[in-house]
């Protein structure tokens, strides 16, 4: 079905909508507070029941909708590579994320857990984190982006193993109507959405929304193909882009109704097998989509019940010509992987007790559809040989946790979650974290978990990942935070954290075999200052440094020791205006032939108004400001026949983004 179709559907439903009477938007815009006061509003991502952020065993960071707005976000990775100790890496068909010691060539998936409103949202294929256009969510919808480091397993269970992020949508009364916007950017890029959010007078609040984004993208050269037999080097066309989304959220009387789709076709400018042709056509598509109901519910004034049922699809489709097919007259690969999954959770939360809050839970998850299949054709299309691979799971989760008051100052933090499922061996997930509190100003936070992730479906394909070898990792992480309020416009937070991962796979040669035998340690610090005063200044800087070792002792891969960045936001022209500035650094990394990378520094300037001026609001974006041309560590550990490599792949130079609103 054409996106025309799915917009004319969305602006049919708003002509419905609009005709029924509506409530005002309520005060307290989310958007408009700063950290001081955000840090009084409750949070669902940090122990999956409702309490303060500032009571988090974790550091937490947050990115609020003001936040996005001042500094041009457009995508998930351009809000993590503003978070301290995080960046992203670029290989040209994902953004990846990296930090904390993962982020190597080979952490790509399943690690890192991405919470959409509480729901947990990687595809049961990879358990991939979409940050790029292929994400489920514009930018606009959202209220805030939680990051909650180290382990989360204790609550979420596998692959919340270094960490989560979460992101919480917007309310229909963030709208208060209909907005359509246009956007504008380097490269043939060009983007169209449509809104509608209300708040109505019988407490019913629904958000709809819709968008289409297309991209010519660039003529890419890479060195390693710098011969005559290749374009001499030069990728044509084939950095192409297209997205659609949509999203939808109803809810009254306690109950919760969302969807989001997402469909996502990228040209890769690559050549990521040693078998396929450079320059020609390699096209991915990832569709992802999920429905959820949630019911909350008191039960009695010292026990709330929350239940929620989530059912998710993907599908991943990609062609790829061969570089030489004479032998076999195989020319073509394609490949078709679909997954289909549901999950129930059922939450209490009871303060039957003085100075405790108990949080219980089961979750149900049955993976009933992890699909692959290859075909390889001739150059007329005739299907030469084919393998398929089919799996499912089921896993049963009980989960407890207990924050326990001691005193005025001290609180005990105590959980625990038991995973079972159908093809593994049960999982215990414990967490302690202790959390005193001196004085109204400080807070100290230090905490001990372990985690664990299942193998994915793609770690257990025979063909492509480590078939009957596969095996659970597992991390033991401890953490120590500091929070200090030096006054009611300037915060600091300081964490020192250490991870010991073990059972990793790695190659025997002696068994020409993987193992669940390998074991990596990474330690840090991280360090942050952010302000914000009443004249409408605002202010953000980190710094973190880390040691990452992998599995063989040495230093890992694509992992970064320094990490910088600063953040500054100022209204302008009587607050009608507002420019933020972003500067980051990211120090030498590894590549996956042992090469040193330089440093890199880049900034970002933004302007966006401030004010409405007859529906009407802008903002302006340019990217790597100064043009810096610098390098991402590649995942492609092969040479091509030229003999050059290619472990590194030059990143965007100078980009220019501009989006206009206009609300009805």
């Amino acid at each position: 079905m054409g996106f025309s179709r799915y917009l004319l559907g969305v602006l049919a439903l708003v002509s419905l909508l609009r005709g029924i009477p509506a409530q005002g938007a309520e005060p307290g815009d989310l958007t408009e507070e700063p950290f001081s006061q955000l840090l009084q509003r409750e949070v669902l991502s940090a122990s999956k029941m409702a309490r303060q952020i500032s009571d988090s065993p974790s550091a937490v960071a947050i990115v609020t909708a003001e936040d996005i707005r001042a500094y041009g976000y457009r995508t998930l990775a351009d809000v993590i590579n503003g978070i301290r100790g995080l960046y992203t890496t670029f290989d040209r068909r994902y953004q990846y994320m990296g930090g904390r010691g993962f982020g190597g060539t080979d952490d790509y998936a399943g690690r890192i857990m991405l919470l959409i409103d509480g729901y947990a949202t990687q595809d049961n294929l990879f358990n991939q984190v979409y940050l790029d256009e292929s994400g489920l969510l514009d930018l606009e919808l959202v209220e805030r982006v939680e990051y909650v480091p180290g382990t989360g397993s204790a609550t979420y269970g596998s692959n919340a193993l270094l960490g989560i992020i979460n992101v919480v949508t917007r309310q229909g009364r963030d709208f208060n109507g209909l907005q359509l916007s246009g956007e504008a950017a380097s490269h043939g890029g060009w983007k169209r959405r449509v809104t509608y959010g209300k708040h109505f007078d019988n407490g019913a609040e629904v958000l709809l929304s819709a968008s289409a984004l297309d991209s010519d993208g660039q003529d890419l050269h890479f060195p390693a193909y710098d011969t005559p037999a290749t374009n001499h080097g030069l990728a044509e066309g084939m950095d192409r882009e297209r997205s659609r989304r949509l999203f939808g959220k109803l809810s009254q009387d306690g109950w919760t109704i969302e969807g989001a789709y997402a469909d996502r076709r990228k040209g890769v400018p690559t050549n990521p097998s040693p078998l396929t042709a450079f320059n020609t056509p390699f096209k991915i598509q990832d569709e992802n989509a999920f429905v959820s109901v949630r019911h909350e519910a008191d039960l009695s004034l010292q026990l709330q019940s929350a239940s929620s049922l989530f059912v998710g699809y993907y599908a991943y489709r990609n062609l790829r010509q061969y570089a030489d097919y004479s032998e076999d007259n195989e020319k073509y690969g394609q490949r078709d992987f679909d997954g289909r999954w549901w999950s129930f959770d059922q939450k209490f939360v009871g303060t039957w007790f003085a100075g405790h809050t108990l949080v219980s839970g089961l979750e149900l998850r049955r993976d009933f559809l992890q699909k692959f299949r290859w075909r390889y054709l001739s150059p007329t299309g005739e299907v030469l040989w084919r393998h398929d691979e089919s799996f499912d799971r089921s896993t049963t989760s009980l989960y407890l946790t207990d924050e326990l008051r001691l005193n005025d100052r001290w609180t005990l933090n105590l959980g625990a979650r038991w995973d079972a499922a159908d093809d593994l061996d049960a999982n215990w997930s414990p967490r302690l974290a202790l959390i005193y509190q001196p004085d109204a100003q400080t807070t100290w936070k230090a905490s001990y978990s372990e985690a664990f992730k299942m193998p994915n479906a793609y770690d257990r394909s025979s063909y492509i990942g480590y078939g009957a070898s596969a095996a659970p990792e597992y991390v033991a992480a401890s953490e120590l935070t500091m929070q200090h309020q030096f006054s009611a416009q300037l915060r600091f937070t300081g964490s020192v954290y250490n991870y010991r991962r073990s059972d990793q796979m790695v190659f025997r040669e002696a068994l020409d075999d993987y193992l669940a035998a390998g074991s990596s340690r990474t330690s840090g610090i991280e360090l942050e200052l952010e302000g914000a005063w009443n004249n409408g200044l605002r202010t953000r800087g980190s710094l973190a440094w880390q040691q990452a070792r992998a599995v063989d002792g040495g230093q890992l891969a694509n992992s970064p020791k320094v990490l910088g960045k600063l953040n500054l936001s100022v209204p302008l022209l009587a607050h009608g205006l507002r420019g933020g500035l972003e500067a980051q650094y990211v120090g030498p990394r590894q590549t996956l032939e042992n090469r040193r990378l330089g440093a890199y520094a880049l900034a970002n300037l933004t302007l966006s108004s401030e004010r409405k001026w007859y529906g009407l609001s802008a903002s302006f974006s340019v990217r790597n400001l100064f043009d810096r041309d610098y390098e991402a560590v590649s995942p492609f550990d092969w040479r091509p026949d030229s003999g050059i490599r290619q472990d590194s792949l030059r990143m965007d130079g100078r980009t220019y983004w501009f989006q206009l609103n206009y609300d009805l």
